[in-house]
């Protein structure tokens, strides 16, 4: 097997076998079970949506500091045409800049085009929206609920670029850290999310496949395969 195609089948198998996963457990009562726990169903809401330290620090901060990572690697690939110490790495701050940028983009506009809605619009959780399947559309008279996937989830998961980032310095460490440092950010980013019922668990990992998908086609368009 090539370099090449050993690339391809470690980054893109995994996450198309997840993919088959997530279709399959679109069809059980697991997204319910989990937020069921934090559904208090003789108040008919979800007590902690408007929890003053989830909604500043889990949500409005943690949503910021994306986007500081996100300015600062844009600031840094910029500076690489001034700066002779940065020339060198300006191809591969191109590719965090448009990695970080892309990624949750991509996640926002699933959201616009979904017709699914966030728990806390679901009938059983005291809304008015029924629960809609994957790919199903919103029902007559309804708007479409825009909720699906996790947006919050994805400034997290969007990290992963610099798990990309470590592979193409040869730096394990810095690709270890991306990695793992990514994933344990969007699960807290999303349980945050599910926590207030703004989300399902299945809208967080979602997320986190679209962003890994998009990341993984920009490094090969912009950084190339191995050879």
């Amino acid at each position: 097997m090539t370099a090449r195609a050993e690339f391809l089948l470690r980054h893109l198998g995994p996450a198309l076998a997840i993919a088959a996963v997530l279709l399959a457990l679109d069809a059980t009562p697991l997204d319910s079970a989990i937020s069921n726990w934090f559904f208090d169903p003789v108040a008919g809401a979800f007590p902690l949506r408007h929890h003053t330290a989830l909604e500043v620090l889990g949500h409005q901060w943690a949503k910021q500091l994306a986007v500081v990572v996100a300015c600062g690697t844009i600031a840094l690939y910029l500076l690489s045409f001034v700066l002779p110490a940065l020339r060198p790495f300006g191809q591969l701050l191109l590719f965090l800049s448009l990695a970080l940028t892309l990624a949750p983009l991509a996640v926002t506009l699933l959201k616009i085009t979904s017709a699914r809605y966030c728990p806390w619009d679901l009938q059983k959780y005291g809304g008015f929206a029924p629960h809609l399947a994957l790919f199903a559309a919103a029902p007559r008279g309804l708007q479409p609920g825009h909720c699906f996937p996790g947006g919050h989830a994805s400034g997290g998961f969007t990290l992963c670029a610099f798990y990309f980032a470590g592979l193409s310095l040869g730096n394990r460490r810095l690709a270890l850290t991306g990695l793992w440092g990514a994933l344990a950010a969007g699960m807290v980013f999303g349980m945050v999310r599910i926590v207030q019922g703004a989300h399902f668990l299945s809208h967080n990992l979602w997320s986190a496949l679209v962003c890994w998908l998009v990341i993984l086609a920009l490094y090969v368009a912009v950084m190339g395969l191995p050879k």
